[in-house]
């Protein structure tokens, strides 16, 4: 009685739809529900496993046994089989292995139902055995790649020189059509830039580094933006040495003052103005500042206006002053006569008449210090000669009735003997030792400051 109710269970189980074979469910979904790992859809397990010649519960047990034994996942693997029911035991090391052995018995032929008992092995706290098998893993693909890597190296380096050539290549080809030779620079790193960052992505690509090439390629632009904001100073003179270079407010050797600097102009590198001021220093201004400021170009015309104020007593004839002032201004070689010099009442001071002296002259030959020097001495001696008076107003009394005196024969030394002669207009030099000749002072400014190390290494950047 007992037997046939047991039979009869076995019966009611096989016509049950989770445990007919007929509806039994795949090895994925067995998987699935046993361990709750999707990764268990990745385990491949055979259609079927045949027993041969003739099934039974203890061959069908041999068989599970020896299958899970040849993994070598299990440790001490047990199977039990009884009427078609499989009672798989043991230890595993991994949840995916479990599943497997769950699907691989219910492939087995007159297998119905399985009971899987087997146990998942804790894994120890300090398990360095993942690692170490990554690192494994890590050196056999580096071993692989190096052939890859030494011909990634080889694009690169080639691509370096072919970055350097071909930058030399277009300044040379731009040298008759662009002027600027900052212009002919910049067009020459950009064609470089381009070449060389085409070459490593290149080098990447055959390296197998497909995705770092891409953002190589993407970031670029943004490490570009990161650089200008980062140095923008450094990109602001850059940029401003560009277009000096374009505009030319001033070339080489002229005369400019900027923002309170004066001094003759040496060089524009891509850092800054450098200037030999008067004084024989060097100066160095941003060219940021430089092409920002107002910039005063002293050389630009070759014509250049001094002027300089003399005062004549009030009992002097001021028609007479004028023409002595301007037949001196005629007769001197560094005053120009187109524009002609004037010489104008300027203002009735408390003991003198103020004339203003006004003179054009060519800076470009002459120096305008030696130049208002000569004119100011030939001045002062005609009108001393001419006994036309220059008194000084801050010491000077002046009194309009004159002043009563009494000479005295015996008080009276014989001085006039000892004074020297007057020169008279015609002996008087126009230059003398002391002011040299007329010329400009730039050569020996410039040949005073010489260039240090760093700015002579510098590329001129104008004419």
């Amino acid at each position: 009685m007992i037997r046939s109710l047991s039979l009869l269970l076995v019966l009611s189980a096989l016509a049950c739809p989770g445990f007919a074979q007929d509806e039994a469910p795949t090895s994925e979904d067995v998987a699935a529900e046993v361990t709750g790992d999707t990764e268990a859809a990745d385990v491949n397990v055979a259609d079927k496993v045949e027993v041969d010649p003739v099934n039974s519960d203890e061959r069908i047990a041999n068989r599970l046994r020896e299958i899970m034994e040849a993994t070598g996942w299990f440790e001490s693997p047990t199977a039990r089989v009884d009427r078609g029911v499989a009672f798989l035991e043991g230890t595993v090391d991994s949840k995916k292995h479990q599943a497997w052995a769950e699907a691989t018995a219910m492939k087995t032929t007159d297998v119905v139902a399985v009971v899987n008992r087997v146990k998942v092995a804790e894994q120890p706290l300090w398990n360095f055995a993942p690692a170490m098998e990554s690192l494994k893993q890590l050196g056999r693909e580096t071993v692989g790649m190096l052939p890859l890597i030494v011909i990634a190296l080889v694009i690169g380096i080639m691509s370096y020189y072919l970055a350097v050539l071909s930058a030399k290549f277009t300044r040379w080809l731009t040298c008759n059509r662009i002027d600027s030779k900052l212009l002919r620079q910049v067009v020459g790193n950009v064609v470089a830039v381009a070449i060389f960052i085409l070459g490593i992505y290149v080098a990447l690509r055959v390296s197998g580094l497909t995705r770092l090439a891409v953002t190589l390629l993407g970031g670029t632009g943004l490490v570009g933006l990161a650089l200008g904001f980062a140095f923008r100073d450094i990109a602001e003179n850059y940029l401003a040495s560009i277009l000096l270079s374009l505009n030319h407010p001033f070339r080489v050797g002229d005369l400019i003052e900027v923002e309170g600097a004066k001094g003759f102009v040496r060089k524009v590198t891509t850092r800054g103005t450098v200037l030999n001021t008067l004084e024989g220093n060097q100066l160095q201004m941003p060219n940021s500042t430089v092409y920002k400021g107002k910039i005063i170009n002293y050389t630009a015309t070759p014509l250049s206006r001094r002027d300089f104020t003399v005062g004549i007593g009030f009992d002097d004839s001021i028609v007479e002053a004028q023409e002595i002032i301007m037949r001196v201004l005629g007769n001197h070689e560094g005053v120009s006569d187109d524009p002609a010099p004037v010489v104008i009442v300027q203002s009735l001071g408390s003991a003198t008449v103020n004339l203003q002296v006004l003179y054009w002259f060519d800076q470009t030959k002459h120096s305008p210090l030696k130049v208002s020097s000569s004119v100011i001495r030939l001045v002062k001696q005609e009108l001393t000669d001419a006994k036309i008076t220059m008194p000084d107003e801050a010491r000077e009394l002046v009194f309009p009735q004159g002043v009563p005196v009494q000479m005295i024969e015996s008080a009276i030394q014989p001085t006039a003997e000892k004074k020297m002669p007057v020169t008279s207009s015609a002996s008087e030099p126009t230059t003398t030792t002391g002011e040299g000749n007329l010329e400009s002072e730039q050569a020996e400014v410039m040949r005073a400051a010489e260039d240090d190390e760093t700015v002579a290494d510098e590329a001129n950047l104008i004419a």
